[in-house]
C-alpha cells in the first residue's frame, strides 16, 4: 500500500514538470551584431563582403524568457564605433515583449518590441545617450534615457537542436515611437538603419 501511495505521488508530482516544460523556458547565450546598417529591401545593393570582417561586429549576450508563445528578450552589445574620426565605445541595451512560436519543432521564429538604450563612451570616460530625436542632455538621467529610448523591433529566426538555440536577428529602429512620446505614426520601422545578427542561446530549463 506505502509503495503504491510513493508511486502515485512520484507520478503526480512529475505531471507538473512535464506541463511546465513546455509552458516556460529560460535561455542565455551570445549574441554578435553586425555594426553597419542593413536593409532588407536593397540586398542587391550591399556589399556582402563586408561581413567577412570581424572589425564590423559587435558582441554581447542575450537573455530570453518564454511563457507558452509569449517571450521577453533582453539583448545587451558592445561596440566600437568612429564618429567624425573619433573612436568610442557604443553599448546598446535592449529590451523586447513580443510573440514566438515553434515550427514543427525544429525553428522558433519570433517578433517583440521594447526601448533601446545606446549610449557612446569615448576614452575618457565621458557618455554620450542617445535617442530617436539625437544626443540627449548632459543632466539625462536613467529614467529620462529610458522613456525616450527608441521603440525598436527585433525578428528572431532560430534553428533548435535540443537545448541549443542557433539563429539569425533583425533588429530596427522605429520612427520616433517613444514611452514619451506614444505618437502612432512614429512606429514605421527604419529599414535604412536596420542591424543584421546571429546568435547562440543554451535553453537552461
Amino acid at each position: 500500500m506505502k509503495k503504491r501511495l510513493l508511486v502515485a505521488l512520484l507520478v503526480l508530482a512529475m505531471v507538473p514538470a512535464a506541463l511546465f516544460a513546455g509552458f516556460f523556458d529560460f535561455g542565455i547565450g551570445a549574441t554578435a551584431q553586425f555594426v553597419p546598417s542593413f536593409n532588407p529591401y536593397e540586398t542587391a545593393e550591399f556589399d556582402w563582403a563586408q561581413l567577412a570582417n570581424i572589425e564590423n561586429y559587435g558582441f554581447g549576450a542575450d537573455i530570453r524568457t518564454r511563457i507558452m508563445f509569449a517571450e521577453l528578450d533582453i539583448a545587451g552589445l558592445y561596440s566600437q564605433e568612429t564618429v567624425d574620426s573619433t573612436t568610442y565605445h557604443g553599448i546598446s541595451g535592449l529590451i523586447t515583449g513580443g510573440i514566438s512560436l515553434d515550427l514543427l519543432g525544429l525553428v522558433r521564429v519570433g517578433l517583440g518590441m521594447g526601448p533601446r538604450v545606446y549610449a557612446l563612451i569615448d576614452d575618457q570616460g565621458n557618455a554620450s545617450i542617445y535617442g530617436p530625436n539625437g544626443e540627449l542632455t548632459a543632466t539625462t538621467d536613467f529614467e529620462d534615457a529610458f522613456m525616450n529610448a527608441p521603440m525598436t523591433y527585433r525578428a528572431t529566426v532560430d534553428l533548435k537542436l535540443g537545448n541549443l538555440m542557433v539563429g539569425v536577428n533583425y533588429t530596427v529602429d522605429s520612427d520616433g515611437f517613444t514611452f514619451a512620446n506614444m505618437d502612432t505614426t512614429k512606429l514605421a520601422p527604419q529599414f535604412d538603419y536596420g542591424k543584421l545578427g546571429a546568435s547562440v542561446t543554451f535553453i537552461l530549463f
